[in-house]
């Protein structure tokens, strides 16, 4: 224990040694470690665990107070995060019809907001004239989005297209893991195997807190290549 900190926390940690230590390390240590982005992330995690709507109650109570645009989208992006893509695609929806609410960026989020509630229709008609930005980062997700469109469609060609396209211009799991997925799906299972080999090597140059939502999708990949590799 750090010296100089509250000793109620010895207390805590001898008689409730699990609890006790996950919340020392959550209230005292980690506060101090969340000049590195990855901490940062892992901090917003663990605080969506204990309080899913934390964020949530948050933005309506700013919301309450001054009704802004950037209030109305940061509602929206802390529901988006929370899972609840209708409310999130709702409150998108009416800031678009804001004035200066129409801006690239939140078509984006509109258009992913519909897609994950299940109107991918829609999300492409939103995210399809959409021009391209300078920065490829932000490029490659809006692409790697209107692919993951086109294949909830069926329209499968021009997904692998696109997915082939930016693919090695994103970082990530996730993105390598639609691909693969697309790829086993239209029966393409030797260049599946090249996407799925390639997330895994990712996956073991990546630290427990930068896997986090993605162990999922690792442990999905290798049990996808060990099928491959009996085929």
């Amino acid at each position: 224990m750090k010296s100089g900190r509250n000793k109620l926390w010895l207390t805590a940690i001898i008689f409730l040694p699990i609890a006790g230590s996950a919340a020392y390390f959550l209230l005292e240590i980690l506060p101090d470690l969340t000049g590195n982005r990855h901490m940062r992330y892992a901090k917003k995690k663990a605080v969506q665990k204990v309080d899913p709507d934390r964020e949530i109650r948050q933005a309506r109570e700013r919301l309450a107070l001054t009704d802004s645009l950037t209030n109305h989208v940061q509602l929206a992006d802390a529901l988006a995060d929370s899972g609840r893509f209708e409310e999130a695609a709702d409150c998108y929806a009416e800031i678009i019809a804001k004035p200066h609410g129409n801006d690239d960026r939140t078509l984006v989020k509109y258009a992913r907001a519909l897609f994950e509630s299940g109107e991918a229709a829609k999300a492409l008609d939103i995210i399809k004239p959409i021009a391209p930005v300078a920065v490829a980062t932000e490029n490659g997700q809006r692409e790697i989005l209107k692919a993951r469109i086109h294949a909830e469609l069926g329209q499968l060609d021009e997904a692998d297209k696109i997915f082939g396209a930016v693919i090695e211009k994103v970082s990530g799991i996730e993105a390598r893991g639609h691909y693969a997925a697309l790829l086993l799906q239209m029966g393409e299972n030797d260049r599946a195997k090249e996407q799925l080999t390639e997330l895994c090597t990712l996956a073991k140059r990546m630290s427990h807190a930068q896997l986090d939502d993605d162990r999922a999708i690792v442990t999905w990949a290798h049990k996808e290549l060990d099928q491959l590799q009996d085929v």
